[in-house]
């Protein structure tokens, strides 16, 4: 059940597995034009479309650098794929963990419609030295 939308949402999530992709256009080839990615739920506001998908992750890099995850485990029903991992950012000159399960929507034609992540903003915000509240803050208005 779920192995198309699975191998859909892996590979997705495969071009971020090591860092950055070098073309931020590559992996929005997997995504539908009206796609929304949701960072924080429900801390974050919705982030919708593809350019302002793009357009988030381009200051997220900026302001962050570097970033990988690890792979944890996944499971699919017949349009939902939940994914568990661990990503890494590198911020401040060390690597932070966030532990999070993100789930993925795919549409029936094969594009992933929407991805919601799920963590702890509060594990983050003391990892880098910052108030949770203003964490959450600079998410709202467009930082990172």
């Amino acid at each position: 059940m779920g192995e198309r939308e699975e191998s859909i949402a892996l590979k997705f999530i495969g071009y971020f597995r090591d860092s950055w992709p070098e073309d931020l256009d590559a992996p929005l080839q997997l995504v539908s034009e009206d796609c929304y990615y949701q960072s924080i739920v429900p801390t974050t506001d919705r982030i919708c479309g593809k350019a302002a998908i793009k357009a988030k992750w381009e200051r997220i890099k900026a302001e962050y650098g570097d970033q990988r995850h690890d792979m944890r485990g996944v499971a699919s029903s017949d349009t939902l794929v939940f994914t568990e991992r661990t990503d890494w950012s590198h911020t401040n000159g060390k690597w932070v963990s966030i532990p999070l399960v993100a789930v993925f929507e795919i549409g029936p034609e094969g594009k992933i419609v929407a991805w919601r992540e799920y963590l702890d903003g509060g594990n983050v915000a003391r990892q880098i030295g910052m108030d949770v509240n203003d964490l959450e803050q600079s998410l709202r208005s467009g930082a990172a």
